[in-house]
């Protein structure tokens, strides 16, 4: 714990919502999403979540199972379907019929949504470097160490 009469960090503490961890790491997401946000729907007219399966799409060439795609954006697959249809109609993601299975598809990217994500990915890392400018080297390579080893601990405790 902490030496007597040494301040007691949230973490530590966590005698209220504003301590805990989750709570914090959400509010953290919801302010710099919300940049992510103003920029793909003000400037691009894609949502957060389409946004999120073009960049994961972008690399992996030859496509990805829309199941596979859903399983590695935490998401469900109703809504992975949503986010796919609605990418389809704006042009920037093609489904392709397995030759062996008519039923199931392939989904990659479509020239356009290869260059949505040439445009779009530089503006994002920024908006990600701007906000860890805060911080020195050192504490970057802390803080990445710390948040892998909280994502393995919560992997456990699933």
């Amino acid at each position: 714990m902490s030496v007597k009469n040494a301040p007691v960090t949230p973490s530590e503490r966590l005698a209220s919502l504003d301590d805990l961890l989750l709570y914090r790491l959400g509010q953290l997401t919801n302010k710099a999403g919300a940049m992510v946000v103003r920029l793909c729907e003000g400037g691009y007219g894609i949502t957060r979540r389409e946004w999120a399966v073009v960049a994961l799409l972008h690399g992996v060439p030859e496509g990805m199972l829309p199941s596979a795609l859903a399983d590695r954006m935490l998401r469900d697959r109703a809504r992975t379907s949503r986010a796919l249809t609605a990418l389809q109609r704006k042009g920037l993601i093609e489904r392709v019929a397995l030759p062996h299975d008519r039923r199931s598809v392939r989904v990659s990217l479509t020239p356009a949504g290869r260059s949505l994500y040439d445009e779009l990915m530089p503006q994002v890392q920024a908006i990600n470097a701007r906000i860890l400018q805060v911080l020195e080297p050192a504490q970057k390579q802390a803080f990445d160490e710390a948040l892998e080893q909280m994502r393995a601990q919560a992997q456990r405790l699933l």
